[in-house]
C-alpha cells in the first residue's frame, strides 16, 4: 500500500468527520455519555508548579477540590502563605471565607469564581464541550508540535466577549484527547495530557504541562506541571 493512498484514506476519513462527530467518538473514547451522567461527586487534590522562562519554580499551589451535580457546586480549598482559604460556588453563586471569615471584597469573590468555575471546565473533559452556548468548529488534522497529527476542534463561546477561544486536540486514531490551547490575555498556551487516571472509568487527566507557545504553535517555555490524585468518587 503506497504512502499516497494512506495519505488519502487518512484525509478522506477527516473529512466525514465534523464539529459533533468527532466529540461524540472522544466521549466514547473517554467511557460515554451514560458513564459521565452516572457521576455525583468527585473529589480530588491539584498540585500546581508554577515556573519563569528560565524554569525556575516560581510557586507552588496545592488545592482540594470538590465537585457535585444535582444540584451543582465546587468547592476549593488552599492556602496562601499562613492564611487558608474556601471558595464554594454554587448555581452560579460565589462564597469565599478566609480562616473561616467570610470575605466581601468583589475583586477576591470574582477571582475565586474564575478559579472555581475554571476548575471544573479544564478537569471535567471532553464532557463539559457539550454545552448549548459553545460554538465547535472542526478544523480538521493538523500536526502538533512538528511530530503528532491530531484533529483540531475549535470551540468559541459568542455569547460572552470576554471568553477564551480554545482549541481541542484529540488523537487522530483512538479519539482520545491529547492537549488543548488557549490564547489568554495575550499569551497562548499548549497545554498537554501526558497521562491520564484508571479510577473512574472516563480517563480523566492525570498529569499535565502547560507550555507558552508563539503564533507559530513552538514551544517558548514551560510554564506550568499540573498533577491530580481523584480521592473520592460516586
Amino acid at each position: 500500500m503506497g504512502l499516497a493512498y494512506i495519505f488519502l484514506l487518512n484525509h478522506s476519513c477527516a473529512q466525514k468527520l465534523n464539529a459533533t462527530s468527532l466529540l461524540e467518538k472522544s466521549l466514547v473514547a473517554h467511557g460515554g455519555k451514560k458513564a459521565w451522567n452516572m457521576v455525583s461527586e468527585i473529589s480530588y487534590l491539584k498540585n500546581i508548579k508554577l515556573y519563569d522562562s528560565i524554569g525556575k519554580l516560581e510557586k507552588e499551589i496545592n488545592q482540594k477540590i470538590k465537585h457535585t451535580w444535582n444540584p451543582s457546586s465546587t468547592k476549593m480549598e488552599w492556602v496562601n502563605i499562613d492564611d487558608h482559604y474556601v471558595a464554594l460556588l454554587q448555581e452560579e453563586k460565589i462564597e469565599l471565607f478566609k480562616n473561616n471569615q467570610i470575605v466581601l471584597d468583589s475583586h477576591e469573590l470574582a477571582q475565586a469564581y474564575d478559579y472555581t468555575k475554571g476548575a471544573l471546565y479544564v478537569f471535567w473533559q471532553p464532557y463539559k464541550l457539550i454545552d448549548s452556548n459553545a460554538r465547535l468548529d472542526y478544523i480538521g488534522l493538523v500536526t502538533l508540535l512538528d511530530s503528532v497529527s491530531v484533529h483540531n476542534l475549535k470551540i468559541s463561546y459568542p455569547l460572552d466577549p470576554t471568553a477564551d477561544v480554545w482549541h481541542y486536540y484529540f488523537n487522530e486514531e483512538n479519539f482520545m484527547l491529547e492537549a488543548t490551547k488557549v490564547n489568554h490575555d495575550g499569551r497562548i498556551s499548549l497545554i498537554i495530557n501526558e497521562s491520564v487516571e484508571n479510577k473512574t472509568g472516563l480517563l480523566l487527566n492525570k498529569t499535565r504541562k502547560s507550555y507558552f507557545v508563539d503564533s507559530l504553535g513552538k514551544i517558548k517555555y514551560l510554564r506550568a506541571t499540573y498533577k491530580y490524585i481523584i480521592t473520592s468518587f460516586n
